[in-house]
């Protein structure tokens, strides 16, 4: 089972904090990248960015130790997304009609690339709880939970509910450990003697 309650203390190295993080001067993700790549090749790029540059610290998920990552790269169907993803917002007809007035016209993304394509312009990225989750308000059977990609689920479900969209979409699904399994050790030790902790790893592997 994995924790997931949310908002617990930053488990990721200060060294990978983006320069100017939380004001207007906040450095672009291919100078925080071309910084830190080494120390955390083993997680793809646009995960990286999505995730931990964009949110860093405001990231309910900032707990779970980047070390222990793995991740794989899906395509799954419309009606698998919107049944299996755990996520905070309901999908019932009011917030349904609220997205779909909200996204239908509007000219940013993930509208644009939705409208367009029928999917989103950057896979959302989950992660594959085998035994369900720790969360906030107890145990929780389910197994896939989104990380990253709110506003894209929710203009996914607008769209697939009042128009329509692309039969299958790209996933990013990342793997971690078991709550109780023992600890793997400092990030920074355990990576000091490796390069970039492996390479990153494809579908295929």
């Amino acid at each position: 089972m994995i924790d997931l309650r949310g908002h617990q203390k930053l488990e990721w190295p200060n060294e990978l904090r983006p320069r100017g993080e939380g004001t207007w001067e906040k450095e672009t993700f291919d100078l925080w990248w071309d910084r830190n790549k080494t120390l955390i090749a083993h997680i793809h790029p646009v995960v990286a960015e999505q995730w931990i540059y964009r949110h860093w610290s405001n990231s309910p998920y900032c707990h779970l130790y980047l070390d222990r990552i793995t991740w794989r790269l899906e395509t799954w169907p419309t009606k698998r997304l919107l049944a299996e993803v755990v996520r905070p917002d309901p999908a019932d007809d009011i917030n349904l009609n609220h997205d779909w007035a909200l996204y239908r016209d509007r000219d940013l993304e993930p509208a644009v690339t939705m409208r367009a394509t029928g999917t989103w312009n950057i896979p959302i990225v989950i992660v594959d709880a085998l035994h369900g989750a720790l969360r906030f308000n107890g145990t929780d059977p389910r197994r896939f939970h989104l990380i990253e990609g709110h506003q894209r689920m929710r203009c996914l479900a607008a769209f697939q509910h009042h128009a329509k969209c692309a039969t299958d979409h790209e996933v990013f699904v990342l793997s971690y450990p078991e709550v109780d399994e023992p600890p793997l050790g400092n990030f920074i030790s355990r990576s000091a003697g490796v390069t970039g902790l492996g390479a990153a790893r494809l579908p295929s592997d």
